[in-house]
């Protein structure tokens, strides 16, 4: 870093041979960039653009920063925004913002270094990805024909799109399919039989479209177009406006203490329930310079997959567990799962009626019944339980999900022993032949898991077959080398 701050110093001596204030921007990047240009917030119709090849202006290679010669503009003030733009040679383009300030040399490094795909308002690419089932969606570009079957005529899988009023159903006559428009602002539900993909481009929408929210729940879009905290989108009405805001398994209480808050961030292409106690116009703010982190939304691998309903429960609660996840169950089916937080737990859990809820935690390899169950209501909280773990007999007899899955080379396979018995683990290919015997021979009460080491088999789809205490249970994992 003092290498870069020395070098940063002699090109600011050498460019303010050429200029009365020169005033030079460092900002480092990745990748390798053909060119790039600059200009001012101020400059709407971009009269005055500098280039890499204006004099005090270039690409830095050891160490990789552009630089732009501030000074070289006819003029700039305190708080304007400089847009460096930088071009690939794949006709791809990176922008980044830069507050100027009065300092003689300003330079962006490290984390304050952020760069956008595209260019300042201009063409962005929305990619979506949707997952067998439920899906809770967004738009965020400007569309040319908002009209449903179009936007989604290209998807494969497609069965179901909702609204909160309204559905659309391509299988149906169109009489019966009363969402005809998709409407800037707002999120949808949307249901594929397999995994689908949907890619929209076009303008941003501009972060200046009003959302009209009604008092109690709305489906939401995020419109900015990289990731935002939570807390950050929804400042303007986090003053007792703003109740909950929850995605399909996580959510976030303005009231609550932050333990429980397991939504920290929100991202493009998602849709989100926001409650409010009150009907407001909504405006999301505009995006901060700096502090601003473009990853992409990490997807734990946990060891159950929630099924997804269009209506959901928000439960707080505290556990005797420190560590490990946390899955609830109705009958035998994953409604939600949370990671513990010092003793404390946050579930979002799928349902559209009022049912009994049991819980499981998965920790370091083994799985564990509460002794506690709950009664949910959709749409309203369930608070104060608290999930005891310490019980190492099951409720029932069965497998439990490998994980992972899929893997490679090694999954650990669990399983629950209700009463005392023989039991048998054994593995067969696709062609029903028996490639493993992982388990053969008395079993008291309890949990167990074996772990498979299948190294010395070919990838593909295997089925994991457990015979114990007159039960016959059989689970598919898949190999991927």
């Amino acid at each position: 870093m003092k290498k870069i701050f020395l070098l940063i110093l002699a090109f600011a001596l050498a460019a303010a041979l050429f200029a009365g204030i020169p005033h030079p921007v460092f900002v480092e990047y990745t990748g390798s960039p053909e060119s790039f240009g600059a200009y001012l917030g101020t400059d709407t119709y971009m009269e005055n653009v500098l280039w890499d090849t204006s004099v005090g202006c270039g690409i830095l290679t050891d160490p990789n920063l552009c630089m732009v010669e501030c000074g070289n503009f006819p003029e700039w003030e305190y708080a304007d925004v400089l847009f460096i733009v930088l071009t690939y040679p794949d006709y791809t383009y990176q922008y980044t913002e830069v507050i100027l300030d009065y300092d003689n040399v300003q330079a962006l490094t490290g984390e304050d270094a952020i760069w956008f795909d595209g260019v300042p308002g201009g063409e962005v690419t929305q990619q979506g990805v949707f997952a067998p089932g439920w899906n809770l969606w967004s738009y965020n570009v400007q569309l040319e024909d908002h009209a449903v079957d179009v936007v989604m005529g290209g998807m494969d899988f497609l069965t179901k799109v909702k609204s909160i009023t309204q559905s659309y159903d391509p299988s149906l006559d169109p009489m019966f399919n009363t969402l005809e428009f998709l409407v800037d602002g707002y999120g949808y539900w949307v249901q594929v039989s397999e995994e689908d993909y949907l890619d929209l481009t076009g303008a941003a929408i501009p972060l200046t479209t009003e959302i009209a929210l009604g008092s109690g729940w709305n489906l939401v879009a995020f419109l900015p177009q990289e990731m935002e905290d939570v807390e950050y989108a929804f400042d303007a009405i986090n003053d007792g406006t703003l109740l909950k805001v929850k995605s399909i398994t996580q959510s976030y209480d303005p009231t609550l203490d932050p333990m429980f808050n397991t939504l920290d961030n929100l991202y493009p292409g998602n849709g989100y329930w926001v409650r409010v106690g009150t009907a407001v116009d909504f405006i999301y703010p505009e995006p901060p310079v700096t502090g601003r982190n473009a990853i992409e939304e990490a997807i734990s691998n946990y060891v159950w997959t929630p099924v997804i309903y269009t209506n959901s429960t928000c439960a707080y609660g505290y556990t005797t567990a420190t560590e490990g996840y946390v899955g609830a169950f109705v009958d035998g089916e994953c409604r939600g799962i949370t990671d513990v937080r010092e003793g404390t737990l946050s579930f979002v859990i799928n349902g559209e009626a009022i049912e009994e809820v049991s819980f499981q935690l998965y920790q370091n390899g083994s799985v564990y019944n509460a002794n506690t169950t709950i009664t949910t209501d959709p749409g309203y909280d369930v608070s104060g339980f608290e999930l005891d773990f310490t019980t190492n007999v099951p409720l029932a007899t069965k497998l439990v999900s490998a994980y992972p899955n899929p893997f490679n080379p090694e999954t650990t396979i669990a399983y629950d022993v209700a009463a005392a018995g023989n039991v048998n683990v054994s593995v067969y290919n696709f062609k029903g032949q028996k490639v493993a015997e992982l388990e053969n021979g008395h079993k008291e009460a309890g949990q167990y898991n074996i772990v498979w080491k299948a190294d010395s088999n070919a990838s593909g789809v295997y089925f994991v077959r457990m015979n114990a205490a007159g039960t016959d249970q059989i689970q598919k994992v898949v190999l991927m080398k």
